[in-house]
C-alpha cells in the first residue's frame, strides 16, 4: 500500500489481543470490520449441529481476516478463532472508504479472495472426496517447514499444538487420527517427537495423497538362455 494508506490504517486501527481458544467474530455476524494479524494465528472454523468443530484454513502473520467485508457487507460465513495468544489490528468499515478508492489494493483484495476460494475448493475435494489417510498425507505436504527443512536434511512439519486441532483440520476423530499416526510411524513412514513430525518417504506420501505414483521396482535382468 501507499504511505498515505498505511498511515490511514495505523491511524484508524484498533489493537484487540485475543486468547487462546477467543473469537474474533461469530459466523452470521455482521461484516462490519476487517482485521491483520499482526502476531498469533486465526482459525476459520466451522461448527456442526452437534459441536463437530471443522478447522478450514489457517490465518497467519500479516494476513488479513474477513476482508470479504471491504467488497460485500454480507454477514460472516465462518467463525474466527485465535489460536495461541494473538494481536490483530482491526479496521472498521466506517474508514473503508480511503482503502475503496485505490485500485492497486481493491486488485490485491480480489487476489487474494481468488487465492482463498481455490484454497477453500481445495479443502472441499480433500474433506469431501478422500480417505483420512489421503487427507492427512495433503495436510503434511501443505505444512511442510521449508527453512526448518532445509537445514534438518529432513522433510518437517510442525504440527499443531494439540491433536483436538489437527483432527479437526482433517475432519476426523482423535482415535482415527492417532491411530493412522501411530501406523504411518511403525511403517518407518514418518517419526514424531512432541508436536515437531519428520517425513522418510517422501514418495510414498505423495502416493497416499493421491498426488502421485510409487514407480515400480525395476524387474531384474534375465541372462542368456
Amino acid at each position: 500500500m501507499s504511505g498515505r494508506l498505511v498511515a490511514h490504517v495505523a491511524n484508524h486501527s484498533i489493537e484487540r489481543r485475543l486468547d487462546d481458544g477467543e473469537a474474533l467474530f461469530f459466523k452470521n455476524d455482521p461484516g462490519d470490520f476487517m482485521a491483520i494479524v499482526v502476531s498469533g494465528r486465526i482459525h476459520k472454523t466451522l461448527y456442526g449441529p452437534e459441536g463437530q468443530e471443522l478447522i478450514i484454513d489457517a490465518i497467519g502473520v500479516g494476513e488479513s481476516v474477513g476482508e470479504t467485508a471491504l467488497l460485500d457487507p454480507m454477514r460472516r460465513n465462518f467463525t474466527a478463532v485465535a489460536h495461541g495468544l494473538t494481536r490483530v489490528l482491526v479496521l472498521p468499515r466506517r474508514h473503508f472508504h480511503l482503502l475503496l478508492q485505490e485500485p492497486a489494493l481493491l486488485e490485491r483484495a480480489y487476489a487474494v479472495l481468488c487465492a482463498r476460494l481455490r484454497r477453500a475448493v481445495d479443502c472441499l475435494e480433500t474433506l469431501c472426496l478422500h480417505r483420512l489417510e489421503s487427507r492427512l498425507a495433503r495436510h503434511l505436504l501443505l505444512n511442510i517447514d521449508e527453512a526448518r527443512s532445509a537445514t534438518s536434511g529432513h522433510c518437517i512439519v510442525t504440527l499443531p499444538a494439540t491433536q483436538s486441532i489437527l483432527a479437526a483440520m482433517v475432519n476426523a476423530s482423535r482415535p482415527k487420527l492417532n491411530a493412522q499416526l501411530q501406523d504411518w510411524d511403525r511403517s518407518g513412514l514418518i517419526s514424531r517427537r512432541h508436536n515437531v513430525l519428520r517425513i522418510h518417504d517422501m514418495e510414498r506420501i505423495r502416493f497416499k495423497a493421491q498426488l502421485g505414483r510409487l514407480q515400480p521396482a525395476p524387474r531384474a535382468r534375465l541372462g542368456p538362455g
